[in-house]
């Protein structure tokens, strides 16, 4: 949806056409606090990166709980466990970076998110060895930690959690404004393809229709010495025939021009001479 951005411009440039500046101003403000980043998947997820990287737990859930009420909660239900897997992913991946910081700030925030989330956690099963994490010494060395400790584990995190917006947002409805360019583009590229067809439907009938046969017999008529009789009679007769014919008539033509005249004007004068 890298197409948003651009619709913002339409919207702020229509906005002062109208001179509602008021307005303007208002939409300004709202850019520059939008959590959904014009739908920009990797804006998104720096911003979720930067609130775990900094163990701000308030702003994590807060920013999660913005995209499930406007993206998550809209999707169909069996999409919903593969959502909240990667939501305890990114969990566990705060837990994880917190530990790794040097300093015992870092350590208080290990304890500090498992006291916040111990009611909703608490239940699942696979976050029963994560309350133990606070009292272990080295828990990139332990055995149910240790893979959680790995930068594929941690980068494959993030990767899905980049996939599954990117999933999201292409398939999520948008608004009629949103989709304007690309019904634009559709209609360019049927335009072209009706001009297409036409051309190629225009070769084809001037190589076939009267038309195109009537300005092949003109040209021949013009290499003729006199005009061709009975033009028309040849809009149906191929070119090779045609080509035939006219060399038939310029040998006849010349064999007449030796004989001094047509055989009806021969046939004419000898009437006369006999008459006399």
């Amino acid at each position: 949806m890298a197409h948003i951005q651009f619709i913002d411009e339409l919207v702020r440039e229509y906005l002062l056409f109208r001179g509602f500046t008021s307005t303007v101003k208002a939409f300004d403000n709202d850019l520059k606090v939008d959590k959904d980043k014009g739908f920009r998947v990797d804006k998104i997820v720096e911003q979720i990166v930067h609130y775990v990287n900094v163990s701000d737990l308030n702003g994590l859930k807060e920013y999660w709980s913005h995209l499930d009420s406007i993206v998550f909660s809209k999707l169909e239900i069996h999409v919903q466990p593969a959502v909240r897997k990667i939501e305890y992913s990114l969990y566990k991946l705060y837990l994880v970076t917190a530990a790794q910081s040097a300093g015992g700030v870092r350590n208080e925030k290990v304890s500090e998110f498992l006291s916040k989330m111990l009611p909703e956690l608490q239940g699942q099963n696979e976050w029963r060895d994560w309350f133990m994490l606070p009292y272990i010494q080295k828990p990139e060395e332990n055995p149910s930690f240790s893979l959680y400790f790995t930068r594929a584990w941690q980068d494959s995190v993030l990767v899905s959690l980049h996939n599954l917006l990117a999933t999201v947002f292409q398939c999520m409805p948008q608004p009629t404004l949103t989709s304007y360019e690309s019904d634009a583009a559709l209609v360019k590229r049927l335009q072209d393809e009706i001009n297409a067809l036409r051309g190629k439907t225009q070769q084809s009938t001037e190589k076939t229709s009267p038309i195109g046969h009537q300005s092949r017999l003109a040209q021949y008529s013009e290499r003729l010495s006199g005009p061709l009789p009975l033009v028309d009679d040849f809009c149906a007769v191929p070119s090779e025939q045609l080509d035939s014919g006219l060399r038939e008539a310029r040998g006849l033509r010349g064999l007449l021009r030796q004989m001094g005249g047509s055989p009806v004007m021969g046939r004419k004068a000898a009437r006369s001479q006999s008459q006399n």
